[in-house]
């Protein structure tokens, strides 16, 4: 190769690699200007539904203030929105919880996976015929169970 057609190799190279850089700068600007208007437009529809709760919620207060009055309707609805609150929170807990249970049980089941396997390599050494019923029972427990449910769904 000499040198005029090595020059011109990368003279190309470096016009490629400059359409490369620009189609992906442009891209970028691009994705960029979409997700700061979506950005825009939901922060502004959030503003605009927390305008309307708190417009439903002064409502309800309204209402509730023309049959029991200003303080027990604001009471009312505080006491309401706490025990709404702690609700929410208590699901929530038990959600975690029941989380929390879950991983210990895969921890558990990894575990005893872990020691059924370490037991099966040190048999494999020293008897070969036990070490082959071994790796079929581990095969076996192994195998990915099935997700559907016996009985009618």
């Amino acid at each position: 190769m000499n040198r005029r057609s090595f020059i011109a190799m990368l003279s190309l190279a470096a016009v490629l690699f400059q359409n490369l850089f620009t189609r992906v700068g442009d891209r970028v600007e691009e994705t960029v200007a979409v997700a700061r208007r979506n950005a825009i437009a939901f922060a502004l529809i959030g503003l605009m539904i927390l305008t309307a709760y708190v417009l439903a919620v002064v409502a309800g207060c309204i209402l509730l203030a023309e049959r029991y009055g200003a303080v027990p309707a604001l009471f009312g609805l505080a006491g309401g929105f706490v025990v709404l609150a702690l609700i929410v929170y208590g699901v929530l807990a038990a959600a975690n919880r029941r989380e929390r249970e879950l991983a210990r049980l895969r921890r558990e089941r990894l575990d005893n996976r872990r020691d059924l396997l370490a037991t099966a390599a040190a048999l494999t050494g020293r008897k070969p015929l036990a070490a082959t019923g071994l790796a079929l029972a581990i095969g076996f427990l192994l195998a990915p169970k099935s997700r559907r449910r016996s009985g009618g769904d």
